[in-house]
């Protein structure tokens, strides 16, 4: 059953980026769905060890969803939310090597290749 599920979302994802695809190879705008959506990208993934879900990327309106598969209910199940657009101002957060000191260590490297 989990493999039926696994595939059929695989399936739908391919199937919308196919569409994606051919719109894009074309030169044209990818083509408005049903609900006025454009620039949706959907993959399907595996969430857990044993659960998987659909990933929602709306490329216009900087949002990004995550939903999980529930096989007792057959139904899928909105997990997390959230928009992207302020997290791709910041500079630096939540990282091991802070982008300031790269640069100090590439200015380094390009002294010593002198």
């Amino acid at each position: 059953m989990k493999w039926c599920v696994v595939g059929l979302l695989a399936v739908i994802a391919a199937c919308l980026l196919v569409e994606v695809g051919v719109s894009v190879s074309t030169g044209q705008a990818p083509a408005t769905t049903a609900g006025g959506m454009k620039n949706v990208f959907v993959v399907a993934g595996q969430i857990t060890k044993d659960t998987y879900g659909l990933y929602l990327v709306d490329v216009e309106y900087g949002t990004i969803c995550m939903y999980d598969w529930v096989p007792q209910k057959q139904k899928l199940r909105l997990m997390a939310a959230r928009t992207f657009l302020f997290d791709r101002q910041l500079d630096d957060y939540n990282t091991e090597i802070s982008p300031g000191e790269i640069k100090k260590l590439v200015a380094q490297q390009k002294r010593l290749g002198e």
